[in-house]
This record gives C-alpha cells, sequence and structure tokens, in this order.
C-alpha cells in the first residue's frame, strides 16, 4: 500500500482534489487502477469531469463507488458483451446491425449499459431515478457566483456533443439553454450520452422546451473534447484551492504516425473512435498541463474491445494503479502551486 512520506502529506492541507477522465471505451478500465492508488494516497475527489469511459468512472466517483467496487463491477458485475445489444432488429442474418444503423442511427441500442447505470446509482442513494440534485456540492468560500453555478454546483460534469447546435454540452448545466431544468436531469442519461459514439451506439435526443423546435441530438463528447483538463482552473493569477489532476489513456506509439486501413463503416467508425480518443484537446496541451496528468498506457485494447474476458480486465487496472503510483511518488502540491501561478499569469 502507497503511503505519502512525512513531507508530502504536511504540504497537503485537505488531500482534496479535482479530476479530469479521458474518454476512451473499455480502456477506462485503467482509471479504476489509478483511483486506487489516489484513495492510498489519502486523496478525496471533490469535483470530477470525463467524456465517455471518463463520464463513466465520474458518475461512480460521484455516487460513492471505491476504487475496490469499481473493480468488482468491471471485473465480474458488468458483462461486457451485453454492451453490443443489437435488439430484435439487429438479430436479423448477415443485415441486422445494417438495419440498425439504417433506422435507428447506431449499430447497437446503449439499453444494456443505461440499465447498469441505473442499478448502481440506485444501489447508492437508494431510489429509481437519481437526479443531479442528489450531486449538488455546498458553494466554497473561494468561489464566484458564477463561478459556482457554471462549474462547481455538482460534483459531476458530463461532456457531450451536440450535434443539431454544433456545440460542446456540459451535462447537466447547458440542458438549461434547451428549456430542462439542470437539476432535474438523470445522471444514468447523461453518462450514456456521453458515450454514444457515433454509428456504434444510438444517439439520444434532449427535447426542446424553449420554442418547440424539436429535438437535439447528442452523442459522444469526444466529438468535441475527449480531454478538458482545464475545465476547473482558478482564473488567471488565483491561487488554486486544491490540485487538478488529469487522467490520460496512452496508447502505443503515442505520437508516432499511424496509418488506419478503413475498408467497412464498421472500420471507419473504429478510425473515427481512435481519432477522437487522440486528437484535438491532447494538441493544445501546454508543458505545464502535462505535469498534472497521469498517462496510463493502454497496450494492445482498443475503446470498442467488449469482448474483453474478466482476466484480460487485470491488465489495464494494473497499469493504471502503477502509472498514478509512479506519478505521486514525486508530485508536490507546492511546485504544482507554483507552475499553476506561471501559467495563470502567462495567459
Amino acid at each position: 500500500m502507497h503511503r505519502l512520506n512525512s513531507s508530502q502529506a504536511n504540504e497537503r492541507a485537505s488531500l482534496r482534489a479535482d479530476g479530469v477522465f479521458e474518454g476512451g471505451g473499455v480502456k477506462g478500465i485503467a482509471f479504476v487502477g489509478a483511483l486506487q492508488a489516489f484513495e492510498e494516497a489519502g486523496f478525496r475527489w471533490q469535483n470530477v469531469a470525463g467524456t465517455s469511459a471518463g463520464a463513466v468512472a465520474s458518475s461512480l466517483i460521484a455516487a460513492g463507488y471505491t476504487a475496490a467496487e469499481m473493480r468488482e463491477i468491471m471485473g465480474t458485475r458488468v458483462d461486457f458483451h451485453k454492451m453490443m445489444d443489437a435488439g430484435a432488429l439487429g438479430g436479423v442474418p448477415l443485415i441486422g446491425q445494417w438495419l440498425n444503423l439504417l433506422f435507428h442511427e447506431g449499430f447497437y441500442h446503449g439499453d444494456y449499459f443505461l440499465g447498469v447505470m441505473r442499478q448502481l446509482l440506485r444501489e447508492k442513494f437508494g431510489k429509481e431515478r437519481v437526479t443531479f440534485s442528489d450531486l449538488i456540492m455546498p458553494k466554497e468560500p473561494t468561489d464566484s457566483e458564477e463561478a459556482y453555478l457554471s462549474r462547481f454546483k455538482y460534483k459531476l460534469h458530463v461532456v457531450a456533443s451536440n450535434i443539431t447546435r454544433n456545440e460542446l454540452m456540459i451535462l447537466p448545466q447547458d440542458v438549461a439553454r434547451l428549456g430542462v431544468e439542470p437539476d432535474d436531469f438523470e445522471v444514468a442519461l447523461a453518462v450514456r450520452i456521453s458515450i454514444s459514439i457515433p454509428y456504434f451506439f444510438m444517439p439520444l435526443k434532449i427535447a426542446e422546451r424553449t420554442n418547440n423546435r424539436g429535438s437535439h441530438w447528442v452523442v459522444d463528447g469526444g466529438l468535441l473534447s475527449n480531454f478538458p483538463i482545464r475545465y476547473f482552473d482558478s482564473p488567471p493569477g488565483a491561487t488554486p484551492p486544491w490540485p487538478t489532476f488529469g487522467l490520460l489513456l496512452r496508447e502505443p506509439n503515442a505520437g508516432q504516425p499511424h496509418f488506419e486501413r478503413i475498408r467497412s463503416l464498421i472500420s471507419m467508425t473504429r478510425a473515427m473512435v481512435r481519432t477522437m480518443n487522440t486528437a484535438h484537446d491532447r494538441k493544445a496541451l501546454e508543458e505545464a498541463d502535462l505535469k498534472r496528468i497521469i498517462k496510463i498506457p493502454t497496450g494492445k485494447y482498443s475503446a470498442t474491445d467488449f469482448d474483453l474476458t474478466p482476466a484480460d480486465r487485470d491488465w489495464p487496472y494494473e497499469s493504471g494503479y502503477r502509472a498514478a503510483r509512479e506519478f505521486l511518488d514525486s508530485w508536490s502540491w507546492r511546485e504544482y502551486v507554483a507552475e499553476r501561478q506561471a501559467v495563470t499569469t502567462e495567459r
């Protein structure tokens, strides 16, 4: 078990932290190992944000699940193969998936995943429908009213892409623009929206209530922002009250030229997922950002490897644990504050 040395413990007054979790599909199992290392180091998560698999991890943190409980969920309670729930239409020999794509805009329904999320939240909150009103955080003395309402009111922040309005959405806050009350928005539904890989899972729709223009199609947040590491940052010149850590999934040969062979719509979808998971947010990372990011090797696994056996799931878990331990062994709060102050005053 990893413990802080005395100098580390003395300089970390609260051991609170905000967390940002990258999207990455099945590879997100690695987050659980990293969370175990953070728990052993004594950290408690304040606000958490995530895209796709990162939204899943963030929602379980917000619900109060420990890393050990998450490992059990990922290891034995979730049947990853059932994630590919094609339904009755998808069962038609040879053409079933294509019929789903034609009539439902996605190969798989995503209903199994939504049911699992609702069950997991039900077990922690003791109610059938868990909404963001169950995840409201108290206002901190250092929070401005605007910052609290826009970024810190809810413990959980889910990244999604509104393709009807061609814009990024942070759930639940941004549903207010559609005339929907953020407090009443269902947590499991928000996470289901964030995992809606285009063409792979059927997209979900949010009805606009402000002017009756119809429904908004909302899909995987990774389409626009797969790793919003700066979401919780303090304003320029301010000292952060606690650190923000980013958990990034690193594929083998990251940064090296990659050639994707695309021969069908399915292979195109997989290529699109890979692009979403490695593109825009990573290009914008600066040196100071990298010093607060845990890069977790994901080995041979891809985001859509839903046929993983329980044994297969051990490798990414251990990889996440090792990466987080190595990071925390050398991390310093004093150095973090100095670096963040330098960055915020230069921007």
